[in-house]
Protein backbone atom coordinates (compact mmCIF):
# COMPACT_ATOMS: atom_id res chain seq x y z
CA UNK A 1 0.00 0.00 0.00
CA UNK A 2 3.25 2.56 1.23
CA UNK A 3 4.52 1.58 -2.60
CA UNK A 4 1.38 1.77 -3.98
CA UNK A 5 0.95 5.75 -2.65
CA UNK A 6 4.53 6.57 -3.08
CA UNK A 7 4.16 5.65 -6.90
CA UNK A 8 0.96 7.46 -7.27
CA UNK A 9 2.66 10.51 -5.59
CA UNK A 10 5.71 10.11 -7.83
CA UNK A 11 3.63 10.18 -10.81
CA UNK A 12 1.61 13.41 -10.02
CA UNK A 13 4.83 15.26 -9.45
CA UNK A 14 6.37 14.45 -12.86
CA UNK A 15 3.08 15.30 -14.10
CA UNK A 16 2.60 18.85 -12.65
CA UNK A 17 6.49 18.89 -13.64
CA UNK A 18 5.90 18.43 -17.22
CA UNK A 19 3.01 20.49 -17.14
CA UNK A 20 5.20 23.56 -16.80
CA UNK A 21 7.38 22.44 -19.57
CA UNK A 22 6.57 23.00 -23.72
CA UNK A 23 5.94 20.58 -26.22
CA UNK A 24 5.01 20.38 -29.75
CA UNK A 25 4.09 17.85 -32.27
CA UNK A 26 1.24 16.97 -34.38
CA UNK A 27 -1.27 14.46 -34.96
CA UNK A 28 -3.84 13.24 -37.17
CA UNK A 29 -7.40 13.47 -35.82
CA UNK A 30 -7.97 9.39 -35.83
CA UNK A 31 -11.31 7.83 -36.38
CA UNK A 32 -13.41 5.26 -35.02
CA UNK A 33 -15.41 2.69 -37.31
CA UNK A 34 -18.93 1.83 -35.86
CA UNK A 35 -20.45 -1.36 -36.90
CA UNK A 36 -24.35 -1.96 -37.23
CA UNK A 37 -25.78 -4.55 -35.40
CA UNK A 38 -29.65 -5.84 -36.33
CA UNK A 39 -30.40 -6.90 -32.26
CA UNK A 40 -32.58 -4.29 -30.43
CA UNK A 41 -30.55 -4.13 -27.46
CA UNK A 42 -27.00 -3.88 -29.67
CA UNK A 43 -28.80 -1.07 -31.70
CA UNK A 44 -29.35 1.28 -28.22
CA UNK A 45 -26.08 0.29 -27.44
CA UNK A 46 -24.76 1.66 -30.67
CA UNK A 47 -26.65 4.38 -30.35
CA UNK A 48 -25.14 5.57 -27.17
CA UNK A 49 -21.90 4.82 -28.29
CA UNK A 50 -22.61 6.76 -31.60
CA UNK A 51 -23.26 9.94 -29.72
CA UNK A 52 -19.89 9.32 -27.56
CA UNK A 53 -18.38 9.04 -31.25
CA UNK A 54 -20.05 12.16 -32.10
CA UNK A 55 -18.87 14.38 -29.12
CA UNK A 56 -15.37 13.05 -30.07
CA UNK A 57 -15.88 13.51 -33.73
CA UNK A 58 -16.76 17.27 -33.37
CA UNK A 59 -13.62 17.37 -31.04
CA UNK A 60 -11.01 16.30 -33.77
CA UNK A 61 -13.01 18.01 -36.45
CA UNK A 62 -12.00 21.45 -34.18
CA UNK A 63 -8.69 20.58 -33.75
CA UNK A 64 -8.58 20.60 -30.01
CA UNK A 65 -8.41 17.80 -27.53
CA UNK A 66 -11.38 18.06 -24.73
CA UNK A 67 -12.64 15.68 -22.00
CA UNK A 68 -16.28 15.41 -20.56
CA UNK A 69 -17.72 15.12 -16.58
CA UNK A 70 -20.87 14.79 -15.88
CA UNK A 71 -22.16 16.17 -19.30
CA UNK A 72 -20.03 19.16 -19.32
CA UNK A 73 -16.73 19.12 -21.88
CA UNK A 74 -13.58 20.85 -20.48
CA UNK A 75 -11.51 22.04 -23.33
CA UNK A 76 -8.04 23.71 -21.83
CA UNK A 77 -7.63 27.04 -23.04
CA UNK A 78 -11.72 27.90 -23.08
CA UNK A 79 -13.81 29.48 -20.12
CA UNK A 80 -13.60 26.70 -16.76
CA UNK A 81 -17.37 27.32 -14.82
CA UNK A 82 -16.57 25.17 -11.46
CA UNK A 83 -20.31 25.34 -10.73
CA UNK A 84 -21.25 23.49 -13.94
CA UNK A 85 -20.23 20.51 -12.59
CA UNK A 86 -20.54 18.67 -8.99
CA UNK A 87 -19.18 20.46 -5.76
CA UNK A 88 -15.07 19.74 -5.84
CA UNK A 89 -13.93 17.99 -2.87
CA UNK A 90 -11.05 20.18 -2.58
CA UNK A 91 -9.90 23.52 -4.43
CA UNK A 92 -6.73 24.98 -3.63
CA UNK A 93 -4.83 27.73 -5.25
CA UNK A 94 -0.55 27.33 -6.51
CA UNK A 95 1.92 29.30 -8.32
CA UNK A 96 0.63 29.53 -12.27
CA UNK A 97 2.67 27.61 -14.56
CA UNK A 98 0.76 29.20 -17.20
CA UNK A 99 0.39 32.71 -16.16
CA UNK A 100 1.71 35.26 -13.82
CA UNK A 101 -0.06 34.70 -10.68
CA UNK A 102 -2.26 31.73 -9.23
CA UNK A 103 -4.21 28.80 -10.92
CA UNK A 104 -7.07 27.44 -8.82
CA UNK A 105 -6.99 23.28 -8.40
CA UNK A 106 -10.30 21.62 -8.57
CA UNK A 107 -10.33 18.15 -7.35
CA UNK A 108 -13.49 15.82 -8.41
CA UNK A 109 -11.70 12.47 -6.99
CA UNK A 110 -11.39 11.18 -10.64
CA UNK A 111 -9.52 14.03 -12.15
CA UNK A 112 -8.39 17.57 -11.29
CA UNK A 113 -9.11 20.97 -13.49
CA UNK A 114 -5.99 23.27 -12.83
CA UNK A 115 -7.69 27.11 -13.98
CA UNK A 116 -6.42 30.75 -14.16
CA UNK A 117 -7.81 34.42 -14.35
CA UNK A 118 -7.68 35.60 -17.35
CA UNK A 119 -9.52 38.82 -16.23
CA UNK A 120 -12.85 38.04 -17.95
CA UNK A 121 -12.81 34.97 -15.47
CA UNK A 122 -11.50 31.59 -15.14
CA UNK A 123 -9.59 29.86 -18.11
CA UNK A 124 -8.79 25.79 -18.25
CA UNK A 125 -5.40 25.30 -18.24
CA UNK A 126 -4.64 21.65 -17.81
CA UNK A 127 -7.34 18.67 -17.12
CA UNK A 128 -5.09 15.60 -14.70
CA UNK A 129 -6.79 12.52 -14.79
CA UNK A 130 -6.57 10.33 -10.87
CA UNK A 131 -8.78 7.12 -11.27
CA UNK A 132 -8.25 4.61 -13.73
CA UNK A 133 -12.41 4.55 -14.08
CA UNK A 134 -12.19 7.45 -16.11
CA UNK A 135 -11.64 7.24 -19.99
CA UNK A 136 -10.52 9.75 -22.76
CA UNK A 137 -13.46 10.57 -25.35
CA UNK A 138 -11.71 7.79 -27.61
CA UNK A 139 -11.56 5.48 -24.13
CA UNK A 140 -7.83 5.62 -22.97
CA UNK A 141 -7.70 5.06 -19.22
CA UNK A 142 -4.99 4.92 -16.22
CA UNK A 143 -3.62 1.45 -16.83
CA UNK A 144 -4.51 0.49 -20.41
CA UNK A 145 -1.33 -0.35 -23.05
CA UNK A 146 0.96 1.81 -25.22
CA UNK A 147 -0.70 -0.68 -27.78
CA UNK A 148 -4.23 1.04 -27.15
CA UNK A 149 -2.47 4.85 -26.86
CA UNK A 150 -1.57 4.11 -30.65
CA UNK A 151 -4.65 2.34 -31.74
CA UNK A 152 -6.59 5.48 -30.57
CA UNK A 153 -5.06 8.23 -31.26
CA UNK A 154 -2.10 6.68 -34.04
CA UNK A 155 1.79 7.35 -34.20
CA UNK A 156 2.14 10.87 -35.08
CA UNK A 157 3.27 11.83 -31.42
CA UNK A 158 6.07 13.47 -29.67
CA UNK A 159 7.87 11.81 -27.22
CA UNK A 160 8.84 13.77 -24.05
CA UNK A 161 10.82 11.26 -22.12
CA UNK A 162 8.05 8.83 -21.18
CA UNK A 163 5.69 10.98 -22.57
CA UNK A 164 4.20 10.37 -25.68
CA UNK A 165 2.65 13.57 -26.44
CA UNK A 166 0.01 14.81 -29.16
CA UNK A 167 -1.33 18.03 -30.43
CA UNK A 168 -4.28 19.67 -31.75
CA UNK A 169 -4.48 23.20 -32.30
CA UNK A 170 -3.51 24.91 -29.10
CA UNK A 171 -4.30 21.74 -27.07
CA UNK A 172 -1.74 19.28 -26.04
CA UNK A 173 -2.57 15.14 -24.87
CA UNK A 174 0.34 13.93 -22.92
CA UNK A 175 0.32 10.77 -21.81
CA UNK A 176 3.39 9.35 -19.58
CA UNK A 177 3.72 5.72 -19.86
CA UNK A 178 5.39 3.47 -17.11
CA UNK A 179 6.72 -0.35 -18.74
CA UNK A 180 4.33 -0.09 -21.93
CA UNK A 181 1.48 0.88 -19.30
CA UNK A 182 -0.38 4.76 -19.34
CA UNK A 183 0.44 6.24 -15.71
CA UNK A 184 -0.15 9.24 -16.28
CA UNK A 185 -3.11 11.29 -18.47
CA UNK A 186 -3.07 15.05 -18.89
CA UNK A 187 -4.83 17.62 -21.30
CA UNK A 188 -2.53 20.70 -21.44
CA UNK A 189 -3.12 24.58 -22.76
CA UNK A 190 0.09 25.35 -24.88
CA UNK A 191 0.92 28.85 -24.38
Amino acid sequence: MKKALVMAMAVMMAASLAACGSSSGSTDASEQAITCSDDDEEDEEEAEMEESVSVTQETQDEGVFSFEADGVTITPGEAFDSSALQDADDVYTVLSCAVDGYDNVYNYTTFEVTAFDSGDGEVTYSIYFLDPNITTPEGLALGDSVDKVTELYGDNYEEDGTALVYTRGETELSIILQDDVVASIEYLLIL
